[in-house]
């Protein structure tokens, strides 16, 4: 039986160009399945709010794009083109610098207020698939003209890329169509592509960041994890992650109920991941999950605590259903939030790692029906499926009141087991 409805659409294509192309566009479609309700953040609805700071800081970038900086970029270094978050004096972008690379963003997705490359055919271009992207019907997406123009499109940006020779292209994900479409002109220059891991993978699937050449990821357990499941082990290159350089190999984690913290697991399905396995997850598990945690703190005399949603999630709905008397929303920056907190009772998620380098103690809790598929619809990965003896793990209340009671400890090495030490110098040997 048919389950997925952009499988279905893929699948029965009129032509191979408009398979291509409704593949290209999955993620952008599913959210006019899954991305237009009132649980799902302002800042990552489909229709979502741009900010009059937002806009402005736009149109600097267009402008800079176009009239500030040089039609032909002169760099004694390798020109890259690259969506990575990365500021002037960022450790990352120092690091390029020293291997005698220049990053430069795309008009179409602009880093920060320089270095952005971009015409104004592009530009426009960009614009257009925006308010389709934004504002326009389903079915839009599936005219065979609009393929063909996405297609001849192309050529342009062939050209403006190899004028000003590009030599690679960097990404943090290939799920999105601006990624597809850029990996595919990409392949056709020749020139090496890469996806930049930004997290503890929430997946590890041969659908997810397989598109391009290599995937650069924190750490060998997690390369390790991805041949796990297929991917080729010679694409799959360690370089750690520049946020986290020198961290220190033993640290004592505060671990007390004084200021607890609660990271409940996300709620939203913006997308699905994989053609054949269609997640259906209830919008409401965010709030249930930290009922069920209320109920065991409660036991153990706490009268308030503080919890952060996934910035996906609409924090005023959340806290709509929640007893207020008990829960206050943390608004902090995850930083800050942490410093000051004594402990961490959370779902699958990055902040494990940010905790233990901020030296809070964090409990993993992650209720799973028979089949093992936890909360958020998915089976857990690791170190969230059980094979991870360093992170205290629980799966109901009963076991996460007995590692409270008896204050069970993650061990803070796990951190330099998912995260090594960063060194991109292997890109000298891939970018030429």
């Amino acid at each position: 039986m048919d389950k997925y409805l952009i499988k279905y659409l893929v699948e029965n294509a009129d032509n191979a160009l408009s398979k291509k192309y409704i593949d290209f566009f999955k993620v952008e479609l599913d959210w006019h399945i899954y991305n237009s309700e009132a649980h799902i953040s302002k800042t990552h609805h489909r229709k979502r709010e741009v900010i009059l700071k937002k806009k402005i800081l736009y149109l600097y970038q267009y402008f800079y794009a176009l009239f500030l900086q040089s039609n032909s970029i002169q760099s004694n270094k390798l020109k890259v083109l690259s969506t990575l978050h990365i500021t002037a004096n960022s450790k990352l972008n120092r690091a390029l610098s020293d291997l005698d690379f220049v990053l430069y963003s795309p008009i179409w997705y602009p880093v920060e207020k320089i270095n952005i490359f971009g015409d104004f055919k592009t530009l426009k271009w960009h614009l257009d698939i925006q308010q389709r992207i934004e504002k326009e019907d389903f079915f839009t997406f599936l005219e065979s003209k609009f393929h063909t123009e996405l297609e001849e499109f192309q050529q342009h940006l062939v050209k403006e890329y190899q004028k000003q020779d590009f030599r690679a292209l960097l990404l943090y994900t290939d799920q999105y169509f601006y990624s597809k479409y850029s990996i595919d002109i990409f392949k056709k220059m020749d020139r090496p592509t890469f996806i930049f891991t930004h997290g503890l993978p929430g997946i590890y699937s041969l659908e997810v960041d397989n598109r391009a050449d290599y995937l650069m990821v924190w750490s060998e357990k997690i390369k390790q994890n991805y041949i796990n499941v297929g991917f080729t082990p010679s694409k799959i290159k360690v370089v750690g992650n520049p946020d986290y350089k020198n961290l220190p190999k033993t640290k004592n984690l505060r671990s007390d109920l004084s200021d607890v913290l609660i990271v409940p697991v996300s709620s939203v399905t913006w997308h699905q991941h994989e053609y054949n396995n269609t997640v259906l997850n209830d919008k409401s598990t965010v709030v249930l999950y930290l009922y069920k945690v209320q109920s065991v703190l409660k036991k153990l005399g706490l009268k308030k605590v503080r919890y952060r949603v996934h910035p996906s999630i609409n924090r005023d709905w959340v806290h709509a259903f929640l007893d207020q008397d008990f829960y206050v929303c943390d608004t902090q920056t995850l930083t800050d939030s942490l410093v000051r907190t004594s402990l961490v009772i959370g779902s699958n998620s990055t902040v494990l790692l940010e905790s233990l380098i901020q030296g809070v103690n964090y409990i993993a809790f992650d209720p799973k029906d028979e089949n093992g598929v936890n909360m958020s619809g998915y089976k857990s990965v690791p170190p969230f499926d059980g094979s991870e003896k360093k992170l205290m793990m629980c799966y109901d209340e009963e076991e996460l009141e007995k590692m409270l009671r008896f204050n069970a400890m993650t061990d803070y090495s796990l951190v330099h087991e998912f995260i090594q030490d960063f060194d991109l110098t292997v890109l000298k040997e891939l970018i030429k």
